[in-house]
């Protein structure tokens, strides 16, 4: 594992490119224009946001960014029935 300027790069297999890892704090602020990190834990927790977990830290990798920005995420808001 190799750390970078603004993330930590690490090799995720032979078949892979290297990849870029983001804390949840680097990824709110700098990705996502000050997104609250809560609200990403709360995509995590439903599963619509892929988060790579190294102990008890969270990542998002560069791919998974990317994803985001690109397709957007859904509203957490619940819809009333």
């Amino acid at each position: 594992m190799r750390i970078s300027h603004g993330g930590i790069q690490t090799r995720m297999d032979s078949e892979q490119k290297c990849s870029t890892l983001y804390s949840l704090a680097e990824a709110a602020q700098a990705l996502f224009g000050g997104t609250s990190i809560w609200t990403i834990r709360k995509h995590i927790a439903q599963g619509t946001v892929r988060p790579v977990r190294i102990g008890r830290r969270v990542f998002l990798t560069s791919e998974e960014c990317a994803r985001i920005q690109r397709e957007g995420l859904p509203s957490l808001r619940h819809e009333e029935k």
